[in-house]
């Protein structure tokens, strides 16, 4: 076997462009070069159900891997123990094991010698197992038991940034969908006081199209001052308004807009920038 650590530094350089294509990418990737670097005949990676009890084929290389894609079962053998336990099993003598089911095998045609099953848990939850079969040198060393639970780590990881990036991007699409529909203006800004919100109804307000968007807010001072200040206020003192007054002029026109500031908060509570909602109310 070539030096594991090499092989890992290698594995973990290629994950990126793995991450960039999507998860099943990734846990494709982890079957595929695992495989190679533990020089063995056959990979599987189960999606596990955790409050089911149930493990499903995602992917599988080796002689009869494409017919076992799809394929669902309760956690038994080799890989309901590993994905129970939450531990990594190491089987060089399957035959003889208490632990392997020959389900499989005998549905298959193929005959699984030596075994190794890996827990992919990221933050406390079970992904799924990944299992790497028959050894080529005939068995399996604990080093390659060591190198599948780093390969299985490092990418278990890269699905779990991938799944809270997409979360994340959704909630944004939804909050932005949000803001797009408010029946009254919103203009928001981050920490450094960069434009992040201008929705339609603060264009329509104020006569302009999006072109403060990412701008500095200090640029708006011209179209409006008082909004300037509010987002400031926010921003510098952390001091907030509730239904509160300004006169201003668009366009020629003398205009009255009511409006409250407030703390743009993530997803975690933190303050992340400041905002204003507004309405015009000139005629009211």
């Amino acid at each position: 076997m070539s030096d594991p650590l090499e092989l890992i530094y290698k594995f973990a350089d290629d994950l990126p462009a793995e991450a960039a294509k999507g998860e099943e990418a990734l846990w494709d990737y982890l079957s595929r070069r695992g495989a190679g670097v533990l020089n063995c005949h056959a990979a599987s990676f189960f999606e596990a159900d955790d409050a089911k009890k149930r493990l499903t084929f995602k992917n599988s290389i080796g002689p009869v891997g494409g017919d076992l894609v799809g394929v669902s079962f309760g956690y038994q053998g080799v890989v309901g123990f590993c994905a129970e336990g939450r531990k990594s099993v190491l089987v060089n003598d399957a035959e003889n094991s208490p632990l392997f089911t020959k389900k499989v095998d005998k549905g298959s045609g193929f005959r699984t010698k030596t075994v190794i099953a890996v827990p992919a848990l990221a933050n406390g939850e079970l992904l799924g197992v990944v299992e790497f079969i028959n050894s080529i040198p005939g068995i399996f060393s604990d080093d390659n038991l060591k190198c599948a639970e780093m390969m299985t780590a490092l990418t278990a990881r890269d699905v779990y940034i991938r799944r809270l990036e997409t979360t994340i991007k959704q909630l944004n699409l939804k909050g932005e969908s949000t803001i797009n529909n408010l029946s009254g203006g919103f203009i928001g800004a981050d920490l450094e006081g960069k434009v992040i919100f201008f929705n339609p109804k603060a264009s329509e307000i104020f006569e302009v199209g999006p072109e403060y968007l990412n701008k500095p807010v200090v640029e708006m001072l011209q179209l409006c001052p008082e909004v300037v200040g509010a987002i400031g206020d926010v921003l510098k003192q952390g001091k907030t308004v509730r239904r509160q007054e300004f006169n201003c002029t668009v366009n020629g026109k003398k205009k009255v807009i009511g409006y409250s500031s407030i703390n743009i908060k993530g997803l975690d509570g933190k303050v992340i920038g400041a905002g204003v909602i507004f309405q015009d109310i000139t005629n009211l």
